[in-house]
């Protein structure tokens, strides 16, 4: 993406992100560059998913993750890319620090959604949060008619590795583990 393209891009997220609670001593632009400090670099990807009923046996993979800063600073992306089984997933995520709304913001883009890059999605119904340790992203979605959140949790973050784990489950949990990735710093 190009520069002025992001630029574009942010000011219009910006200006239609929602307010949260974040305090002031930990501003959104200070946990972006702490979870940019955490998790950027690029990470080889051992991919387990869940047994499922169209999938008894689970599946299991290997891919690579990239995090990196845009110039500036101003945008931190995720791009992921993995194959389990039968599936190829391309995975963009965007993560800006929203200072109108105080918050963290990010919009997923992915090869396996057909869902997923909405920006009304990014201003209403995803949410970021960042203790300094552990990275959370929810989502909503829809499967099957009936209104879902998907969950994607960073834990375990060290200089060498970290844990990527996908849940799914209704509006208020509780929710189903279908995911788990084992990364190590390439």
């Amino acid at each position: 993406m190009k520069a002025p393209t992001t630029v574009v891009l942010l000011a219009f997220l910006s200006f239609f992100s929602a307010p949260s609670n974040a305090s002031a001593a930990d501003t959104p632009k200070d946990q972006l560059q702490s979870v940019a400090s955490s998790l950027s670099g690029s990470w080889k990807l051992k991919v387990k998913f869940e047994p499922t009923a169209s999938s008894p046996n689970g599946m299991e993979g290997s891919g690579e993750e990239i995090w990196h800063l845009t110039p500036g600073g101003l945008l931190l992306i995720d791009e992921e890319s993995f194959a389990a089984g039968s599936m190829k997933m391309q995975l963009v995520g965007l993560f800006w620090a929203d200072g109108a709304g105080h918050a963290l913001r990010a919009l997923d883009c992915n090869s396996e959604n057909q869902h997923t890059c909405d920006l009304k999605d990014a201003k209403d119904g995803m949410t970021v949060q960042w203790n300094g340790s552990e990275l959370t992203v929810e989502e909503p979605e829809s499967f099957g008619g009936k209104p879902m959140v998907s969950r994607i949790v960073w834990s375990n973050i060290t200089p060498t590795s970290f844990v990527e784990e996908g849940y799914i489950g209704p509006p208020g949990g509780p929710f189903t583990k279908g995911m788990t990735i084992q990364a190590s710093r390439k």
